[in-house]
């Protein structure tokens, strides 16, 4: 009993602010699962969306590290929403104050740092290229402000969002649906993401 109850100690300690997700477990700490939180809602929801997108498939350069981020912000509202079993209307209207929140926030960011840690693809047409001993380069991967930036949470969450109005939210969930079919266990680029919605959408390529 005083071994558990020890183990129960460290753990709490270890994750009471920090639910984390990895391979087939997500880390959680009592505060969320006491329940009646919104934010412990929303951080779960994160977590469990990064079981498709940071685990499932994951970037394969990872300046590109949005396609982790940008899609696990999009899907905590879809997830949370069915969650808590919201009406249409219900669910349009949290996600549209979840979005001018979010958009100040990184309006807030854009004007309060380096415009080069901003870019959700800093290394344009060499992303995803490796050096001959197959090493390659994370971009601003030692500057220490750029951990604390959310700015490749929100610009992906905003160019989803963006996607998905464009398309209708049939369309687009269909095109994702096969995106994670197809790339399922492997590392991708955003040109994979794109080329694979405009198979079904050529019409909106330009």
């Amino acid at each position: 009993m005083a071994m558990q109850w020890m183990l129960q100690q460290t753990y709490n300690v270890f994750c009471l602010s920090f639910p984390l997700c990895s391979p087939h477990i997500i880390f959680l700490s009592q505060s969320v699962l006491r329940g009646g939180s919104h934010i412990c809602g929303t951080r779960l929801c994160h977590e469990i969306a990064h079981s498709w997108f940071g685990l499932a498939i994951g970037a394969r350069d990872w300046t590109e590290e949005w396609i982790s981020e940008g899609f696990a912000t999009f899907l905590e509202d879809v997830f949370w929403a069915r969650a808590q079993q919201l009406l249409c209307d219900e669910e349009k209207e949290q996600q549209e104050l979840k979005a001018l929140l979010r958009w100040r926030r990184l309006r807030d960011e854009v004007q309060n740092s380096e415009e080069e840690l901003q870019v959700l693809r800093p290394r344009k047409e060499s992303t995803g290229e490796v050096s001959e001993s197959g090493a390659s380069v994370v971009k601003h991967g030692l500057k220490a402000e750029k951990v604390f930036m959310q700015v490749h949470y929100l610009k992906g969450y905003f160019l989803l969002r963006s996607l998905a109005s464009r398309l209708g939210e049939a369309s687009y969930f269909a095109s994702l649906r096969k995106f994670v079919y197809k790339f399922h266990g492997q590392l991708v680029l955003s040109q994979d993401f794109l080329s694979t919605l405009l198979e079904d959408i050529p019409e909106q390529k330009e």
